[in-house]
This record gives C-alpha cells, sequence and structure tokens, in this order.
C-alpha cells in the first residue's frame, strides 16, 4: 500500500517539518482554550453573571464538538490535511476576533464556539497527520511532542497573556492568543506544502467502520475521565487557590499551570520511552495513579501555614508528570488499532471523548466549588480520577 504521506515528498521518514507543524497545532489550540481561566472573574463582573455561568466560556469552546469530531474525523479521511487544516485556522481566527469584540455574554459565547470547531479540526488533522506518516516506532515521540503544545500554549496563556488581563482588560489577552494562532497558521501554511494532500482513505470502503472498534471504546471511556479531571483542576485552581492556600492571583495561575507545562519535556520523553518498550496500558494506568494520589494530597497540603506554595509546587509537579504519561500513550493507540486511511474517524471519536472530559470537568467542579466548600471541589477531580482509573484497567493494548 502506499503512504498516503511523506514529510517532505519522497522521504521515508518524517523530518522536523512534521515535528513542528504537530507541536504548533496544539499550541494554538491550547492558547485560545485556556486564555480564559485566569480571567473567568472579570468576565463574570463585567457581565454579571455567576462562576457557574462563567465557566460556560469553556463548556461552549468544547461541547459542540462533541457531536461534530466524528464528522470531521470523516471529512479529513476524504479530502486530506491540509485543505481542513486551513479551514480549521480559519475558524479559529474568526472566533477569536468575534470573541474579542462581544458586546454581551451571549457574544461572547458565540465566538468561543466558532474558535472551538476551528480547534477541533486543527486537532484531528495533526493527529491524522501523525497516524499516516509516522511508524510504529517513532509514534509515542510524535504524539510526545504534539501533547506538548498544549502545556506549552496553557504556559503562554497562563503567564504571559493572562497578565495583561488587570491592565488592558480580559479582551487584550483574547487578542492576544488570536494573534498567536495567526502565526501558528502562517508556520502551517508554510511547512504543510510537504504534505501529501491526497484523501487518504479514498480507496478504502466505509471508512467509518473504524467505530466498530471495541478498544476505541474503551480508550473513549479513560480518555473522558481523564480529561474532565484536568481541565477542571487547571480552569479553577488559578482562582480557587488565592483564598484557598493565601497566595496572590499570580502565583496560583503559575502553580496551576505547572500541572501542564512540566509535561513540556516530559510528555516527549514518555512517548519515546513507550516506543521503546512497546507498551502503552502500563503508562496510563500509572498516569491515573500518581494523579489520583496528588489530587488527594493537593487539599491538605494547601492549608500548610507558610509551607503551601513549596508543598504544592512539588505535588503539582508530580501530578504533571503523570499526566505526561498518559498523553502520547493514550493518544498512540487510535492509530494502532485501526488502518492509516480510517484515522481521521478513529480520531475523531478519541477528540469528542476527550471534547466531553473537558467540557465536563470544569463545571463539575464549579458546582461543587458554589454548593459546597473548596475542599469539596478538589475532591471531585480525585472522583473524575479515580472513575479513569478504572476504565483505564479494561483497555486490552498492551
Amino acid at each position: 500500500m502506499k503512504h498516503p504521506m511523506r514529510w517532505p515528498p519522497g522521504a521515508h521518514t518524517p523530518g522536523w517539518p512534521a515535528y513542528l507543524v504537530l507541536f504548533s497545532a496544539y499550541f494554538a489550540f491550547g492558547v485560545l482554550l485556556q486564555v480564559f481561566p485566569p480571567l473567568l472573574d472579570a468576565v463574570s463582573q463585567e457581565f454579571g453573571v455567576s462562576r457557574q455561568s462563567a465557566a460556560l466560556v469553556m463548556t461552549v469552546f468544547m461541547a459542540p464538538l462533541v457531536l461534530l469530531c466524528v464528522p470531521i474525523g470523516l471529512l479529513i479521511d476524504r479530502h486530506g490535511v491540509r485543505r481542513v487544516g486551513r479551514a480549521a485556522f480559519l475558524l479559529m481566527l474568526v472566533g477569536g476576533g468575534l470573541t474579542t469584540l462581544a458586546g454581551s455574554f451571549p457574544a461572547l459565547l458565540v465566538g468561543r464556539v466558532v474558535s472551538g470547531i476551528g480547534g477541533g479540526l486543527l486537532v484531528i488533522v495533526a493527529l491524522t497527520i501523525v497516524a499516516r506518516a509516522f511508524p510504529h516506532e517513532r509514534r509515542g515521540l510524535a504524539l510526545g511532542i504534539f501533547a506538548a503544545g498544549l502545556p506549552a500554549g496553557t504556559g503562554i496563556a497562563f503567564n504571559a497573556l493572562a497578565a495583561l488581563g488587570p491592565g488592558l482588560g480580559w479582551r487584550t489577552a483574547v487578542l492576544g492568543a488570536t494573534l498567536v494562532v495567526a502565526g501558528a497558521a502562517l508556520l502551517f501554511e508554510a511547512l504543510a506544502r510537504g504534505a501529501a494532500t491526497t484523501p487518504g482513505a479514498g480507496a478504502v470502503a466505509n471508512p467509518a467502520l473504524a467505530l466498530s472498534s471495541g478498544e476505541l471504546w474503551r480508550l473513549a471511556a479513560t480518555t473522558a475521565f481523564g480529561y474532565a479531571a484536568i481541565l477542571a483542576f487547571t480552569t479553577w485552581a488559578p482562582t480557587t487557590l488565592v483564598g484557598y492556600a493565601a497566595i496572590p492571583p499570580w502565583l496560583a495561575a503559575f502553580l496551576a499551570s505547572l500541572l501542564l507545562v512540566i509535561d513540556i519535556p516530559f510528555a516527549p520523553l514518555w512517548g519515546g520511552v513507550s516506543d521503546r518498550v512497546g507498551r502503552r496500558k502500563p503508562f496510563i494506568v500509572a498516569a491515573f495513579a500518581v494523579y489520583l494520589a496528588g489530587s488527594l494530597i493537593v487539599p491538605q497540603v494547601a492549608g500548610w501555614p507558610g509551607l503551601a506554595v513549596p508543598g504544592l509546587l512539588v505535588v503539582i509537579a508530580a501530578m504533571g508528570i503523570g499526566c505526561a504519561m498518559f498523553f502520547p500513550t493514550a493518544l498512540a493507540i487510535p492509530a494502532e488499532v485501526v488502518a492509516p486511511e480510517r484515522a481521521g474517524a478513529a480520531y475523531g471519536l478519541f477528540f469528542a471523548a476527550q471534547i466531553f472530559g473537558m467540557a465536563l470537568g470544569p463545571v463539575v467542579f464549579a458546582l461543587a466549588l458554589d454548593h459546597g466548600t473548596a475542599s469539596d471541589a478538589f475532591r471531585t477531580v480525585s472522583v473524575l480520577t479515580f472513575g479513569g482509573l478504572l476504565a483505564a484497567l479494561t483497555l486490552r493494548s498492551r
């Protein structure tokens, strides 16, 4: 079978442009998604909405994708990655502009919906590139580099763009995120010229057969729990830790972002290690175990007088290293249970589960925060993580 994509054409293995496109795609998604958590209080005050309503800014970015991801994946299988990638960046830019100019809370939500649909297109494009262009023995490393883009984007959003909010307003921070997406779009257009644009699944009857894989559905359950636990923490920890641990907002944002920022070196590392040992499931199970332990410890450490900051630094860093085990190894499984020509559909299902979890987690945490204590809210992270651990144990992949 002729390989559907090489970077550049004629090469036997992908080169650095493929890695850079993978990283920049998830980086752009991460910046546009995560620009709002440190700004939620400002949005709540400007539009006079509750914390639970403010969390919709995150939810609507992702919720439509639960229904759209599989059709998007089939679209990529039929029309190729470059064409769909262009459409993805266009939607992200239009959505970012609408969000920046929003004069009401409903208008703000519309901008986030458009941004999120574009982001979903882009992520599935990038994952399809991995399945089609990378051999099995290099797939974990490639996905680790891809996965590092989200925490890098989160770090920029939490620690650079969020700093613009107090002085220049939350709209300036969103505009900055949109400019980052524009830069990633230019990079994609320049480097994606080396990608074949022939549809990857045109010769395969019914590419939706990928969805009949039981392992994909087990992975989907695992993924939904995992991302719910991660996004519940990163969305609300920046504001919750301010009062709970008696620390300034900038420090709370830094500590929360550390959960993902530390994955920048560790996700490629764990992905490469999993390639070398030829196993995925043990890393996924270990990731949930580490994250569960950390989530139980965080509320206790945050209450230590005088020691909260160093304690949180160590615990959240350890949780982040656990996340880094999960990202590349879970992402590798769809490419290993379906044919490359059906990778779009497989990753559409994976990303739909991811988005469902990402949308659910912040709302669950916010409900606990509105109707209980900060400790109760952090315990919801532990419950979600335990559910993910049980689901991970059902996986049959090695």
